[in-house]
This record gives C-alpha cells, sequence and structure tokens, in this order.
C-alpha cells in the first residue's frame, strides 16, 4: 500500500513538473501579446499624434480695430530714434470650419532710426482645445501702416507650448509654426515636431 501512495506522488509530481512549464510558456506567450498589443497601439498613436496638424486663421480688420496705442517717448535728448509706435492687439482666431475656437494677441514696438523701422513682436495665442503659445518675431518694416505692421506677423518658427493653464494635453509639446497672410487674414499652420 505505501509502494502505491509512493507511486501515486511521485506519479503526481512528475505530472506536475510535465505541466509547469506548459503553464508558465502559454501564459508568457499571452502576456508577450498583450506586450506587442500594447505597444503596437502605443506606437500608432504615437504616430498620429506625430502628424498632429492644426490650422488657424484671423482677420486682419478684426486686428486694426482692437488696436490700442501706448504712447511712447525719447528718453534721452540725442536719441537716434526718429520715430516710434507701441501697439497692442487682439483678435479671435478660427479653425478650418470657420469656427471662433480662441485668440491671438499681440504687442508691436516699432522704432525708426537712421538705418530703417524695426518691429519686435510679442505674440500669443490661445487655443479653446488647451494649446498656448507665444513667440517673438523680429523685422523690419517699410512704414509704419497698420495693415505692414500687423503683417510683419508672418515667419516660420519651432514653437513650444510652454504654458499651463489648467488642462493643456499639448504641455511641453514643440511644433513647426508658418504664419502667413493673404492681406485679409493671417493664417497659423501648426505640425507637431
Amino acid at each position: 500500500m505505501l509502494f502505491l501512495q509512493n507511486a501515486y506522488k511521485s506519479i503526481f509530481v512528475l505530472f506536475l513538473l510535465i505541466c509547469a512549464p506548459l503553464c508558465v510558456y502559454s501564459d508568457g506567450v499571452k502576456d508577450q501579446n498583450i506586450i506587442r498589443e500594447n505597444n503596437e497601439s502605443r506606437l500608432k498613436s504615437f504616430k498620429r499624434c506625430k502628424k498632429l496638424k492644426f490650422s488657424y486663421y484671423l482677420y486682419t480688420k478684426d486686428f486694426i480695430q482692437s488696436f490700442i496705442e501706448i504712447p511712447t517717448s525719447n528718453v534721452s535728448i540725442d536719441s537716434s530714434t526718429i520715430s516710434s509706435k507701441y501697439l497692442a492687439g487682439r483678435a479671435p482666431i478660427y479653425n478650418v470650419k470657420n469656427e471662433k475656437v480662441g485668440t491671438c494677441s499681440a504687442s508691436f514696438l516699432c522704432l525708426q532710426n537712421g538705418d530703417g523701422i524695426f518691429t519686435d513682436i510679442s505674440n500669443y495665442l490661445s487655443v479653446d482645445n488647451g494649446l498656448i503659445i507665444s513667440w517673438f518675431t523680429p523685422t523690419t518694416l517699410i512704414n509704419l501702416a497698420l495693415d505692414s505692421i500687423i503683417n510683419s506677423m508672418i515667419t516660420e518658427c519651432i514653437v513650444e507650448a510652454s504654458t499651463k493653464i489648467g488642462i493643456n494635453p499639448f504641455y511641453g509639446k514643440k511644433f513647426n509654426m508658418i504664419v502667413s497672410s493673404d492681406g485679409n487674414k493671417i493664417y497659423f499652420n501648426l505640425t507637431k515636431i
């Protein structure tokens, strides 16, 4: 009887030893498939995110209508500055579906000296989807007319969503941004880098 009990125990242990690697292997295969599926879905979402593009525009006339002028004057009597203007404005921005989706604001510091007119522009774009970016545009102008000043926003630059107010899914993301104009509108085209 003792012999049979020992035989059953041995067979049971042998059975466990044979089945255990199969269980471990099959779970490992399942885990590997789950990991592979998760990695593939992450890669797909990363590729989608990598191709992320946004397009917005504003009406130039809206910007001009909002302008304020901050008084400027030469600090020194023998200043090289011939003329100066400091303007600020803001206008709603629209998406490709012509829906109002945020605001663009900018301030323009224009200085004229013997070498020409230099403008230092501080730009800010705030979109309802959480995207908030700011950038600087140094440029030279032909004249100090308002439409000339606004169209000096035209540039291509790399911007980073470095401001976080509330929920911002774009915080820390970098974009290549092209700002262009057709005279009536200023366009902002952003592509995630």
